[in-house]
């Protein structure tokens, strides 16, 4: 898909997103996740990890009856976009591959790989599957700032601009 196609196309899904479920001013994820949840008729559970597998930042599960993101808790600002990621993917409605690899066995080593096959159906997605969850991530943030990029947290006195830059990078 050229990036003009792929570009009008995340930027379509989006604007349904804000007509149909609205994005919350103040931007809060928990209440832009229940409002989501809401319009897909499905509830949504966040599993933080703290060590998930190399390569991997985040993962929709399909369930029945919900629908679960496992994400990489990492600085807040980056566990969102994380999440927004997945959000992405639901959006779209992708279905990835159908496959379970090695690595969401060990992520969820209590889960039968017979189980997490049927349910997940898929464990990896096209190139162009995740550029499009990643656009319309940035996307749904950029609408949550208002259009406007994030702001960096105010100035720690005592700091070099090079020890406060890189301390405002790991928090939100």
């Amino acid at each position: 898909m050229p990036n003009r196609d792929l570009e009008q196309y995340c930027d379509e899904q989006v604007q349904r997103l804000v007509r149909e479920v609205g994005i919350p001013r103040p931007f809060v994820l928990s209440t832009f996740l229940d409002q989501f949840a809401q319009w897909r008729g499905r509830r949504i559970e966040l599993w933080p990890f703290d060590h998930i597998p190399r390569g991997m930042c985040g993962l929709w599960l399909g369930f029945p009856d919900h629908d679960v993101i496992a994400y990489s808790r990492a600085t807040p600002l980056h566990s969102e976009h994380i999440i927004l990621h997945e959000v992405g993917h639901m959006l779209c409605n992708h279905k990835g591959t159908a496959s379970v690899g090695d690595d969401l066995v060990r992520l969820l080593p209590n889960l039968n790989p017979a189980l997490i096959s049927k349910v997940l159906g898929r464990t990896s997605y096209s190139d162009i599957e995740e550029q499009e969850a990643e656009l319309i991530a940035t996307l749904i943030a950029k609408k949550a700032a208002g259009g406007r990029p994030r702001s960096r947290p105010a100035s720690t006195p005592g700091l070099t601009p090079e020890l406060d830059r890189l301390r405002s990078t790991f928090e939100e």
